[in-house]
């Protein structure tokens, strides 16, 4: 351990250094209190300082309390040296921060006992704010490791996408917002074409690839507001809070064209959409959803790779079936 003595009697210095330097410390010497300001501020790995009260540039009281104004993780023990006796000078020196007194004249005994007490404290001190750091690192880790673990709670392992859990959560939110504050809001539902049979001929990974690179078009392609997640299987959903009908079919045939345009290594790969926006018709979450859900089998229904919003549906959209095709119907 390190210690700054501060004295400008060459006597006492040189009685003060022998006596510590038996307990092993680490010596450094000044002479004045300015210089001994100086050393601490360069040198913060000095844990305990023994400072005359009355010293040249600036005196012992005035040093402790510069001291005490730096902050750092580790405390530093002050014992000051004085002839003084009496009470009030004593509470002026523990105001001003320091922590323990040795009255002159000096009996190395009692100094040696101080500077034992001193470490023992500095010790401690130092063991809790090690242990105090340990425990701060951990809790960063450890809500690192909840922030990852939440995040996986809601992401599509494969895609990287928001998984269906998490879309319905923040679909219903958005949706409550947007019927109380008469904004728009629409919702895109995206199937890829033939994917069973695409799975089926050219096995399971290729499937895989094709599912991660529709993802990467629809996160190429929407804003950064709008939610985007894997609702299933080959099925994606889009999130679009302030969006119009019109901006809902404009981005969905901009997806579909990219999807159909891209360079497919095995086989050419399209997508339909089905779009639908909040209405007087659609009062709840689940009534709008299943309005895209419609019109996804529409386009289905029409040759697939297309767009279908539902209110081009007609008169009667409730009669037509909802997205689950009758077996051997379209993929």
């Amino acid at each position: 351990m390190k210690l700054l003595l501060a004295e400008d009697d060459p006597y006492s210095s040189a009685l003060i250094v022998d006596a510590v330097r038996r307990l092993r410390y680490e010596v450094v010497v000044v002479d004045d209190g300015l210089e001994a300001e100086h050393r601490l501020l360069e040198d913060r790995s000095i844990r305990l300082v023994i400072s005359d009260w009355v010293m040249p540039g600036l005196d012992g009281l005035e040093l402790c309390r510069r001291l005490r104004e730096w902050a750092g993780p580790f405390y530093t023990y002050f014992i000051l040296i004085t002839a003084r006796t009496g009470l009030d000078a004593r509470l002026e020196g523990y105001r001003a921060g320091v922590d323990d007194f040795l009255t002159k004249p000096l009996h190395l005994d009692e100094l040696l006992a101080r500077v034992e007490i001193a470490r023992r404290i500095l010790e401690m001190q130092e063991g809790l704010v090690r242990r105090s750091l340990e425990l701060e690192a951990l809790k960063h880790e450890l809500e690192e490791r909840n922030a990852r673990l939440a995040d996986m709670a809601v992401t599509d392992a494969l895609t990287g996408l928001r998984n269906r859990r998490h879309f319905h959560r923040l679909f219903e939110s958005n949706f409550l917002m947007a019927a109380e504050s008469g904004l728009p809001l629409t919702v895109i539902l995206l199937d890829v074409d033939g994917f069973k049979r695409y799975n089926d001929t050219f096995g399971h990974p290729a499937g895989d690839e094709v599912l991660v690179a529709v993802a990467e078009e629809l996160r190429r392609n929407v804003r950064d507001r709008d939610l985007i997640a894997r609702y299933g299987g080959e099925e994606f959903v889009v999130l679009l809070p302030r969006a119009g009908a019109a901006d809902g079919v404009a981005l969905a045939e901009r997806l579909r064209q990219c999807i159909a345009g891209r360079s497919w290594p095995v086989d050419p790969i399209t997508a339909s959409f089905g779009v639908a926006t909040l209405t007087p018709a659609s009062p709840t979450p689940s009534a709008l959803l299943d309005q895209a859900d419609r019109a996804l089998y529409s386009s289905k229904q029409r040759g697939r790779n297309c767009v279908t919003h539902y209110r081009d549906l007609g008169p009667r959209p409730d009669r037509l079936p909802v997205i689950a095709a009758p077996a051997g119907g379209p993929g």
